[in-house]
């Protein structure tokens, strides 16, 4: 990767220092009061690793005006393992995201510019098992480039009514995922912060992780999505802790909170889906020579939404800053068509047919 390009990276974003050994590869964990699960996970770990190079990196920390003892005692934990590189971040403000962040740009910083197309970083989470071909099977995907997802399965729950509110909430996620598929979405992945793995430029060219107290996961793979492309690898599976949490706004564990106390998950209905599919099979250079013929294509309520979105005036911009070659046109449309303004366009769709439903 270009010198230039990682040293200016690491002048916006400052890394810790962190000696990576003779190790090509990371696995980075955060931990926050985890010294129930950490050990367990670690155990997985090390029966995965094998003989590969991998670097297992815990960052230890807890937010301002937490109680330190559970890190204190984490850290005292940790000393008798000496296969773990550890950061210890007290007080940290940016929730998990910063603490991925801060684990990741560590690894990365350590290894020159040109080894980081050979290098891989994985996410994990400390209350998650992997099985043991989770590095053999996923490296070699991870190092043809970009990012990939693994399959997730949560552990088995305590209770029937909690089992069946996980089973409920993983069936959500992947159901969602396979319907922006059917719409043809670059963003049909489900982003789970202990499921995915990153080639080393790939991390870079997407901007790092994203410092989030919640959904770091999904802004991160919607980067990389943007700059080096985000695959599925389904012959990877890890396995999440299925607890209940209130620890984050929003993400599985209060999920599975909501669930258990009655509340249903919000489901987007597929006449919304087959709307986003004939957005996006219309979007092609021959359509995006200009916005208001692009809009014109497209049925009056998905037209709508693109305007609110005020796309005409930014895609003239856009336009005039594009290359000429073909597909241009249509990848600048996906970058700013991305994750997240789908999903706003799905809610918008789905308002308008419940409003449609409730006058007819």
């Amino acid at each position: 990767m270009n010198p230039a390009v990682v040293a200016k990276y690491f002048r916006r974003f400052p890394p810790l220092p962190l000696d990576p050994g003779s190790s090509r590869h990371a696995v980075v964990i955060p931990a926050y009061d985890e010294a129930a699960e950490l050990p367990a996970t670690l155990a997985a770990l090390r029966r995965a690793v094998g003989g590969a190079p991998v670097a297992v990196i815990a960052v230890v920390n807890h937010p301002p005006g937490a109680d330190p003892a559970a890190s204190l005692e984490l850290l005292e934990f940790l000393r008798t393992c000496r296969e773990v590189r550890t950061l210890y971040l007290p007080d940290l403000s940016g929730g998990v995201g910063a603490a991925r962040k801060a684990g990741m740009d560590a690894f990365l910083a350590a290894m020159p510019p040109e080894a980081l197309e050979q290098s891989a970083v994985f996410s994990l989470d400390a209350d998650t098992r992997v099985e043991p071909d989770y590095f053999s099977a996923a490296l070699p995907a991870v190092l043809a480039g970009g990012a990939v997802t693994f399959r997730f399965r949560h552990r088995a729950a305590e209770t029937p009514e909690q089992q069946s509110a996980i089973d409920r909430y993983e069936t959500y996620l992947r159901r969602y995922a396979d319907k922006l598929r059917f719409a043809g979405s670059p963003y049909a992945f489900v982003a789970i912060g202990s499921a995915f793995a990153v080639r080393g430029d790939a991390y870079i060219r997407a901007g790092g992780m994203k410092v989030r107290a919640a959904g770091e996961d999904f802004y991160f793979l919607q980067a990389a999505a943007k700059t080096s492309g985000v695959r599925e690898l389904p012959e990877v599976t890890v396995h999440p802790s299925p607890r209940v949490s209130r620890r984050v706004p929003f993400g599985t564990g209060p999920a599975v909170a909501a669930l258990l106390a009655g509340e249903a998950l919000p489901e987007i209905p597929d006449a919304a889906f087959s709307a986003l599919r004939t957005v996006l099979t219309g979007a092609k250079d021959a359509a995006l020579t200009d916005g208001e013929r692009f809009l014109a294509g497209m049925p009056e309520k998905s037209a709508e939404f693109f305007r609110r979105e005020k796309f005409p005036a930014v895609w003239s911009r856009v336009r005039r800053n594009l290359p000429d070659r073909p597909g241009a046109a249509a990848r600048a449309f996906h970058e700013w068509f991305d994750g997240l303004k789908t999903l706003r366009f799905l809610h918008f769709y789905a308002d308008f047919l419940e409003k449609t439903m409730r006058k007819g």
